[in-house]
């Protein structure tokens, strides 16, 4: 190869078809954006010829008109009409021939620009609808011209002066491909101009075979009801979402951040969803983008809905997201601190709301108070917690008591909540979602003395015995044995309240080995050899003990026993009672225990009756 030659520039040849086939396949949606684009470019025009021009103008307008199928020789027509600024022949050949480029590009970096188009391609979706585009334009630069250009999707063009009358504007038409008449209909065009032209600042109407003069866009934008506040406010705003969205709704609020300039309303769903997936009708200067953005708001945000409109953010090339970039994330703080002040207000001033409000999102409020450690110190306070002495916020139990002590486990909190109860003690039970790590965080940043309690610490917390230590000494070794197929460690200790004979204690460990215990037993062979080979090295790092309380009659009388096998059946039966209270699962031969246990006393207690009767 010649060296000379290859040193020569080239220059990328564009497939035009094959770029109308990745923008229709893989760019957008479907084939109904032409609707959007070709809005798109007339709001454009008409906002450009506001911008630059000194004239006095009639109101900017859009008219779409409908010219149905007479024939398979004369198909379907769109015309999309406006009062724009127009084009003049250059432009026409500089951004209407060259792909990607955009006749507002040079106002995209003046930040009071308010052109929705950046890209340059919006026109060619119309390629996906039909095989040519006519489109007619006098310019307000070159009032004495009317230009025709006509496009086709093989990359060729022509453009042509023509001798007719028309206002300073551009008028679009196109003619539709077969495998595009179901977007030329009547209800297909009133469809995708009311999902994304309601909110749009300039009057567009629709004429059809069947209506002429309908208009799509007749009510102004939520975020410019400037005449309604209050209650007239909250009413409208809930009719709006409700048709957007699924209600009910549990409040109303405004939204408005100065980063990306955005502003609308935001809606606080009024019941628990298992769909955390974010729903936002965002609007870029009005036109729709999307109904499903996931990036406007943080993830702890899924129970607000949004109907916003930004005029300084930036669409992905799609139209159908906002691009990730600073702005966009500066927004996004400024609506999560918007969001975060609404529930601290309504926290400190309407407490009833508030719970109403925990009742129906717990889950998105913990993770938040997580988060955020200002909103951790002001919501905290305001959370409910179980207790051994009933249900309280944090700050009603910090006023009694100012240590936190909780217990991480359910089972366990029912361990120690008798005992705590007995002894006018307050105990949280942290052993749901959150708990633990929010009483924690709330205790570092508030400097309150927090302690967690474990069951190996409850037995500490007992009170010795005043026994003869030889004669406990004697009926411990003596239960251990007797007790040594269901629960090898026993200990003697006093507690309140005496109506207790025992308690059940165990670590989570022993938990989890009881729990698998259990499934085993209803388990195949296979089964079970997975749980054995889960379990047993667990076994030598589990917890567990039955501790008996000396304020008891019955256990003060067992101690002084000496018939082993009476002794034996009153410990088992002790022990299962024990479970029970805890809410332990029983296994089959704790079963077993217990119905025998009750044979004898009730066969114990006819054989009584039957004597006394024999005897009378």
């Amino acid at each position: 190869m010649d060296s000379s030659s290859s040193e020569v520039e080239q220059r990328f040849l564009v497939n035009l078809a094959g770029i109308i086939d990745i923008l229709s396949k893989h760019l957008y949606s479907g084939p109904q954006v032409f609707i959007r684009e070709l809005l798109q470019n007339s709001t454009d025009a008409i906002s450009a010829r506001k911008n630059h021009s000194n004239e006095s103008e009639a109101p900017g307008s859009i008219r779409v008109t409908l010219l149905p199928k007479r024939s398979e020789q004369q198909p379907s027509q769109l015309i999309i009409e406006d009062n724009g600024c127009g084009l003049t022949e250059d432009e026409i050949h500089q951004f209407l021939a060259v792909i990607g480029q955009s006749s507002k590009k040079e106002f995209l970096e003046n930040p009071t620009h308010d052109y929705i188009g950046q890209f340059g391609i919006g026109l060619l979706a119309c390629f996906m609808v039909s095989d040519s585009i006519c489109l007619q334009t006098r310019s307000v630069k070159q009032a004495d011209r009317v230009l025709q250009w006509t496009g086709r999707p093989d990359g060729t063009y022509q453009v042509i002066a023509i001798e007719q009358s028309m206002a300073i504007g551009t008028r679009v038409i196109l003619t539709a491909k077969p495998e595009g008449e179901e977007y030329f209909t009547d209800n297909a065009l009133q469809r995708w101009m009311l999902y994304y032209a309601s909110y749009l600042p300039y009057s567009i109407t629709l004429d059809t075979a069947s209506e002429t003069g309908f208009r799509i866009n007749p009510q102004p934008a939520p975020w410019l009801w400037s005449d309604y506040s209050g209650k007239a406010f909250l009413d409208k705003a809930i009719v709006i979402g409700e048709k957007y969205f699924r209600g009910p709704f549990f409040d109303t609020i405004p939204l408005k951040t100065r980063a990306g300039k955005v502003q609308g309303l935001g809606y606080i769903t009024a019941c628990t969803s298992s769909e955390h997936q974010q729903q936002h009708l965002i609007h870029l200067k009005g036109m729709r983008l999307t109904k499903s953005s996931q990036n406007l708001l943080p993830d702890w945000a899924f129970f607000v809905r949004t109907i916003v409109n930004a005029d300084d953010l930036r669409p992905t090339a799609s139209r159908e997201s906002l691009y990730e970039d600073a702005n966009l994330l500066a927004a996004k703080e400024e609506l999560a601190e918007q969001l975060i002040g609404y529930l601290v207000s309504m926290a400190e001033n309407e407490p009833e709301k508030f719970q109403h409000f925990v009742s129906c999102h717990q889950m998105a409020l913990k993770s938040l108070v997580l988060e955020n450690h200002y909103f951790c110190l002001k919501i905290a306070p305001h959370l409910t917690f179980e207790t051994n002495l009933g249900t309280m916020t944090l700050a009603c139990y910090l006023e009694k008591y100012p240590k936190i002590r909780f217990v991480d486990h359910v089972d366990s909190f029912r361990q120690f909540a008798q005992i705590s109860t007995a002894k006018q003690e307050c105990l949280i039970n942290a052993g749901y979602s959150y708990c633990r790590e929010i009483l924690t965080l709330y205790a570092h940043l508030s400097q309150t003395d927090i302690e967690a309690l474990d069951p190996q610490s409850l037995v500490s917390q007992l009170s010795e015995t005043e026994l003869d230590p030889l004669l406990l000494a004697r009926f411990i070794n003596k239960a251990k044995l007797l007790m040594h197929d269901v629960c090898p460690n026993i200990s003697v200790k006093r507690f309140l309240p005496a109506q207790v004979p025992a308690l059940y204690i165990s670590c989570e460990k022993q938990f989890f080995i009881r729990a698998a215990t259990k499934n085993k037993e209803q388990s195949d062979d296979l089964w079970s050899e997975i749980i054995d080979s889960v379990i047993e090295p667990l076994e030598s790092y589990a917890f567990s003990e039955l501790c008996l309380n000396a304020n008891h009659s019955l256990v003060m009388s067992l101690i002084q026993c000496d018939d082993a096998v009476q002794l034996a059946k009153c410990l088992k039966i002790i022990y299962v009672q024990s479970l029970l209270m805890g809410h332990f699962p029983l296994s089959a031969h704790e079963m077993e225990i217990l119905n025998e246990g009750l044979v004898a006393m009730m066969a114990n207690s006819l054989n009584v009756v039957s004597s006394s009767q024999t005897q009378h």
